[in-house]
């Protein structure tokens, strides 16, 4: 039995709603659709292009997921400020002013100008930030921000591998219909969903193929790996060999927004409606695993 907690609100940095029945050991994970700006944050961007960066609605659409017995993670602060699914070393030195405690770890993402602080935004062909991050500015963001959000989802993680014997994660995100300039995809039309495992390496192949299924029978185009692997999120807190499963699911926001004018599209309800009933499909299927 997992032991449900009250509501947790941490102010600009994290929202948690347990479950409103017998939880399952599922936890539903959105890291990059926060839109809770921080006072400090300053963009020569213009706001159209900010925001084309953020994961809209995604909180929204996986909103019935505690009504299923899902807990539900939901960080408020925008991934144009500090992207919890990079990794926390995922910076171009080339943009960093000051010393660190230990090597930067670039990565193709940052180097592109998608890392743990991106300098890009919109279609990736907008510039976001024009001068580097400081050691002091980078050690605010991370300790107020990205840390106090994946140390919540640690704990909620291990809480169930220690009610339950084991554990599931799915993180939450969108795409656009069309791979932008700064990404490894750029110009190719994607799936209505992509799940993303890592090639496998952070979940056992039947939550993923329990996902996947799913999908496939309220007629959607799934792929799995094509056009995100899964970042951060899932390889950070993904374990499979001890009973900690972690996946991504992309949805293109092409079947639930207009891209441009950013509005809910006409499918949002059905599509809300369907990852409503992935949450119940999931929760049953986390409910039968044994350790």
């Amino acid at each position: 039995m997992i032991l449900e907690i009250e509501e947790i609100y941490r102010p600009k940095v994290l929202h948690r709603r347990a479950p409103t029945k017998s939880g399952a050991p599922l936890v539903f994970d959105i890291p990059r659709s926060g839109n809770n700006y921080p006072q400090e944050f300053h963009s020569p961007a213009p706001f159209d292009a900010v925001r084309r960066s953020v994961s809209m609605y995604v909180e929204e659409l996986y909103n019935g997921a505690p009504d299923h017995g899902a807990t539900w993670l939901y960080a408020l602060f925008p991934n144009v400020y500090i992207d919890a699914n990079r990794h926390e070393l995922d910076v171009d030195p080339a943009w960093f002013e000051g010393e660190w405690s230990e090597p930067l770890e670039p990565s193709d993402k940052s180097l592109r100008g998608m890392g743990l602080i991106p300098r890009v935004c919109g279609k990736g062909d907008v510039v976001l930030q024009e001068t580097p991050i400081s050691a002091a500015d980078l050690r605010h963001r991370l300790d107020n921000y990205y840390w106090p959000y994946h140390n919540e989802l640690t704990g909620i993680l291990k809480e169930f591998r220690e009610s339950h014997g084991v554990a599931f994660h799915v993180s939450c995100h969108s795409m656009s219909s069309v791979g932008g300039k700064a990404v490894a995809d750029a110009g190719r039309v994607r799936s209505d969903f992509d799940i993303g495992t890592r090639n496998g390496s952070t979940t056992q192949p039947e939550f993923a193929e329990a996902v996947i299924e799913c999908l496939k029978g309220f007629g959607y185009d799934v792929t799995r790996d094509e056009h995100f692997i899964g970042a951060e999120s899932v390889r950070k807190h993904g374990n499979p060999e001890n009973g900690i499963h972690s996946l991504q699911i992309e949805i293109n926001r092409g079947i639930y927004m207009d891209e441009d004018s950013y509005r809910r599209g006409d499918r949002f309800a059905e599509i809300q409606g369907h990852l409503s009933q992935l949450a119940h499909r999931l929760t049953d299927f986390a409910r039968a695993q044994k350790a």
